[in-house]
């Protein structure tokens, strides 16, 4: 937990006159030209940003979990409005104060990383754009209050489509197509809603790269994400290795499934299914028993995992129950001045929800790893590394089910889905990912031309589902993904992250031991080092080439064949 000493306890963060006073002083003040001073002005600017990041925070994760309440959306809009603004313009004239000082390079060593964002940050900022990005807040709010009201009449219940889920497993392919029809009809009814709200935000992204002085958004993008490691070209020659390497594997599982359930082709209602169509598994009843038998993996793996996780239990930093009024998907967030992660979640009782916590404990894992760096700025760990700790604590955590599945079969059943579900993965991150390039490389274009966009993106990245009569249904699949509304391009993460998973995995292993040592050691260096100095700290390779793809994908096949047996 971090201690104040610049931040008043009795300061009031959703005060706007205060916050401005606050950013006042840290702007007027003067920083005597050594370096220890300099130092320590930006630790009492960082104090004030982390007071203010964790407000913020407890705001989003009050509003989303109850979307429909007006006096939690109203006190999560009045922060994003009125005081987001102040720290977007101070943040900017800080940043000019900071980087103008002479004492900067003695700092360099220490917060060089830190710094070479705060010049990109600076390259990019605009006036214009401060009220572009409250309003990017705002209508990603209103995209959020139209899926999170998205419910179904089920024998005679009001369901969510997440709880709907579950019975996309069931060995009745009746009910799993009736439960499939239901939840795609239920997104169509929006559909045009759905459109609206994505052009409005599409609109509002391409001003904004304009503003900054960009020909295109994906350019702009990629340098506000602070991808200095890769290129767009790279992410689509990675979509090609997926396409040439992984698709076929994808493809060799579908038609073994289909030829287990005895059919001619899949349809979308039969990807879930168990190929022996034995019922689905039903490791937990409520949240608090998945939080539970989840503590009992991370008890077994180690001191560290138990400790962390046992925490967040004990302090009630877990949501795990879909409810009517809850936003849909998962999350976790970090309380920067209390030093403590915070996960969200919409579990229904699958074997899904397992890996979704193990998931998100992996990224909580992480946050507790940084809490003793100087800067907040160095908890926002790149995605590309951050979802490398939270991939491999579903990879790791799954060694293990035995809390869940005192039946080894189908603690084996469990972890089949799960690795079949990587190699489903990647083809569908080289969709989301070549669909956003292809949006934002026709800035011009119209909800049909995206449509048609969408559908080319299907046709490259088939794997033999049959969607016939299901027109409409295929072309408005991307709906779904909510990174393409909330987080544009926050997608290629997966797949580059999944490689390095992969190998954390492998090293695991091996090692169990040293695999998560290395793991926690390249965690706790945050965003402090570049991304591929962070993957060696891991024991791993910062690559997505073929060359990385191909071993890795025939060695996970390889553990699929041998679980089957």
């Amino acid at each position: 937990m971090m201690k104040r000493s610049f931040i008043p306890a009795d300061f009031k963060a959703d005060d706007a006159k205060q916050v401005t006073e606050y950013y006042q002083k840290l702007l007027q003040q003067e920083i005597p030209f050594n370096a220890k001073a300099l130092r320590e002005w930006i630790l009492q600017w960082n104090e004030l940003s982390t007071v203010l990041s964790e407000e913020n925070a407890r705001r989003y994760v009050a509003m989303t979990s109850h979307t429909q309440d007006e006096k939690i959306a109203k006190a999560y809009m009045d922060f994003v409005q009125n005081i987001d603004p102040i720290c977007e313009d101070y943040g900017n004239k800080l940043e000019r104060k900071m980087m103008a000082h002479p004492n900067i390079p003695d700092l360099e060593n220490e917060f060089g990383m830190y710094f070479r964002d705060v010049r990109s940050s600076l390259e990019l900022f605009r006036q214009e754009n401060i009220p572009l990005f409250t309003k990017e807040t705002t209508d990603i709010q209103a995209y959020q209050q139209i899926t999170s009201t998205m419910t179904v009449e089920y024998k005679g219940e009001t369901r969510t489509l997440q709880q709907m889920a579950p019975l996309l497993k069931e060995t009745d392919r009746k009910i799993r197509e009736d439960a499939w029809r239901k939840i795609a009809s239920r997104r169509l009814q929006d559909k045009e809603r759905l459109d609206s709200a994505f052009d409005t935000l599409f609109r509002n992204r391409i001003q904004i790269s304009k503003n900054s002085g960009f020909d295109n958004y994906l350019d702009y993008i990629f340098k506000a994400k602070s991808r200095f490691d890769y290129t767009p070209a790279d992410c689509r020659t990675f979509h090609e290795s997926i396409e040439k390497i992984i698709l076929p594997y994808l493809a060799d599982l579908y038609r073994e499934k289909a030829q287990m359930l005895k059919l001619e082709r899949l349809r979308p209602w039969d990807t879930d299914v168990d190929a022996l169509s034995r019922p689905p598994l039903k490791p937990f009843q409520k949240g608090d028993e998945l939080i539970e038998k989840v503590g009992q993996i991370f008890d077994r793996l180690s001191p560290q995992t138990s400790n962390w996780f046992r925490t967040m239990q004990k302090e009630k930093l877990i949501d795990p129950d879909s409810r009517v009024g809850k936003a849909p998907g998962g999350y976790q967030i970090g309380f920067e001045e209390s030093g403590r992660p915070f996960i969200f979640m919409n579990a229904a009782g699958t074997d899904g929800d397992i890996y979704t916590l193990l998931h998100e404990s992996g990224h909580s894992f992480q946050q507790f790893g940084v809490a003793d760096l100087p800067l907040t700025a160095f908890h926002d760990v790149p995605s590309e590394f951050a979802e490398v700790s939270s991939m491999s604590m579903e990879l790791i955590g799954s060694t293990d089910l035995s809390p869940f599945y005192p039946n080894e079969a189908d603690a084996n059943r469990s972890r089949i889905s799960e690795l079949e579900e990587i190699i489903w993965l990647f083809p569908w991150v080289a969709s989301i990912d070549s669909f956003q390039h292809l949006m934002y490389s026709h800035p011009n274009h119209t909800a049909s031309d995206r449509k048609e966009m969408w559908l080319s993106v299907m046709d490259r990245y088939d794997a033999g589902i049959d969607y016939s009569g299901l027109d409409d249904e295929r072309a408005y699949l991307w709906q779904k993904q909510l990174h393409i509304f909330e987080v544009p391009f926050y997608y290629i993460e997966y797949g580059i992250a999944q490689l390095g998973a992969l190998q954390v995995w492998e090293n695991f292993r091996k090692n169990p031991k040293k695999g998560l040592e290395d793991l926690f050691a390249a965690e706790a260096l945050g965003s402090s080092r570049p991304l591929p100095e962070i993957f060696s700290r891991a024991g791993i390779r910062f690559d997505f080439s073929a060359a990385t793809i191909e071993p890795l994908i025939r060695d996970l096949s390889d553990e699929i064949a041998r679980l089957k047996r």
